[in-house]
Parts: C-alpha cells; structure tokens; sequence
C-alpha cells in the first residue's frame, strides 16, 4: 500500500482496521469492516504492544490517516495533513 501506512511493515491486519476506523471517522459507511459497520468511530484507541513492535508508527500513522484530506482511502500521504502529521 502507498501512503502514510506504507511505514507499517508486515502488520496488513492492523493496517485493515486503523483504514477503517479513518473511514468510519468520516461518516464513509461504504466500505466494510468493523468500525465503518457503525458509522462511527470510538472517542479513543489504546495502541499497545512490545516495544519495537511499531506502536508509535501505527499511531502516527492513524494520526495522519485521521486528518487526510485527500477523496479515497484515508492517509495519501500527499496531502499537507499527512505530510506534516
């Protein structure tokens, strides 16, 4: 994948699910998964792991995904929003 999540290396299953939390974010409830089943998403995610597992990646990386503005899969990572998260 392309994009800010491009930097989480073998974690496709955490990758699925933070894209759809962004999308549900956005009200886009035309994607399946389980946050856009909702519509919503959660006021707060707790991104645990061992250290060296990626923690802080995947959180910015969700940081950015959360502020895209571009149309599409949230965190195009070309936008000014996921340039500067």
């Amino acid at each position: 994948m392309s994009g800010v999540f491009s930097r989480l290396v073998g974690q496709d299953a955490v990758e699925k699910e933070l894209i759809a939390a962004a999308r549900a974010a956005r009200g886009d409830s035309t994607h399946s998964g389980p946050s856009a089943e909702t519509g919503i998403m959660t006021h707060a995610w707790l991104i645990t792991g061992p250290p060296g597992s990626g923690r802080s990646v995947a959180a910015l990386c969700f940081a950015a995904a959360l502020q895209c503005l571009a149309d599409g899969t949230p965190g195009c990572g070309e936008c000014r929003a996921c340039s500067t998260t």
